[in-house]
C-alpha cells in the first residue's frame, strides 16, 4: 500500500512539474542592409550580435510566456505583438519592435514575457543597441532630498 501512496505522489509531481513549463516559440524576420553604414537596434530585451557574410540582416525572436500557453502565444504573435519595423534614413538603418512596449493583459493579469534576441548582421557595418531597459532603484535605496 505504501508503495502504490509513494507511486501516486511521484506521478502526481510529475505531472505537476510538466504543466508549469513555460511555453515558447521562435520567430525570423529579415532586412536588406545594402547601402547601409550602420544598424539601430531598439529592441526591448537581451540582444546578441552575430557577423556573418551575408548583405542582409536576419533577426531572430525568441519568446517565453513563463505563465502562458502555446495558443496564448500564437494568438499574440497573430495580432502582430513580435512585429519587427525597419526604416532607413540617411545611411542608417533603425530596427525596432514597437507593439512590445504595449502592455498586455489577459484576465485582468499582465503577460510576463521573455524576449530575446539573436541577430545575424554584415561585416563592416557598424552597430548600436538602444538599452530599453527600465531604470530601477535598488529597494535598498533611499531618496534623500537636501534643503539649500
Amino acid at each position: 500500500m505504501k508503495r502504490i501512496i509513494l507511486f501516486a505522489v511521484c506521478l502526481l509531481s510529475m505531472s505537476g512539474n510538466l504543466l508549469a513549463q513555460t511555453s515558447g516559440k521562435t520567430f525570423t524576420k529579415s532586412f536588406n542592409a545594402e547601402g547601409v553604414s550602420k544598424i539601430k537596434f531598439d529592441l526591448p530585451g537581451a540582444v546578441d550580435l552575430k557577423i556573418w557574410n551575408q548583405p542582409t540582416v536576419r533577426i531572430e525572436i525568441h519568446v517565453a510566456l513563463p505563465s502562458g500557453n502555446v495558443s496564448t502565444l500564437e494568438q499574440l504573435a497573430k495580432v502582430g505583438r513580435y512585429d519587427l519595423r525597419g526604416e532607413t534614413s540617411s545611411n542608417m538603418l533603425v530596427i525596432s519592435a514597437p507593439n512590445l512596449h504595449r502592455v498586455v493583459r489577459i484576465k485582468g493579469e499582465e503577460v510576463k514575457e521573455n524576449v530575446t534576441y539573436v541577430v545575424f548582421m554584415p561585416k563592416d557595418i557598424e552597430a548600436e543597441i538602444v538599452d530599453n531597459t527600465p531604470a530601477q532603484a535598488p529597494p535598498s535605496a533611499a531618496i534623500v532630498q537636501k534643503k539649500p
